[in-house]
């Protein structure tokens, strides 16, 4: 796999990666997200990931999260589980991006 590939993938709107990072991703449900991270390491081939991009491209053209959740719920849970195992990849990286938390 080509870094360069996955991570040109991820590009969700910033509410929902603001989100992300403080523990609510309300474009995945629980279910979604425990499939993927059991099952993503078969997946992240050429064919997984264009068609990860290519999901996304049409996940943004979704206005409101209701249409883009049930735009989830009609692809193949195999896309499904790249986007998901992506979106958690990109928020690790932001997280590390912004250094330590004071608690």
């Amino acid at each position: 796999m080509k870094e360069r590939s996955a991570h040109t993938t991820v590009v969700l709107s910033d509410s929902l990666l603001s989100s992300g990072v403080e523990g609510v991703h309300p474009l995945f449900d629980e279910e979604m997200i425990r499939r993927a991270f059991a099952r993503v390491d078969g997946l992240l081939d050429e064919g997984g990931l264009w068609a990860a991009h290519e999901a996304l491209r049409a996940l943004s053209r979704r206005e409101g999260l209701l249409a883009q959740r049930c735009y989830l719920r009609s692809l193949p849970a195999s896309t499904v589980d790249v986007l998901v195992y992506l979106y958690f990849r990109h928020l690790d990286r932001r997280l590390l991006a912004a250094g330590p938390t004071l608690h």
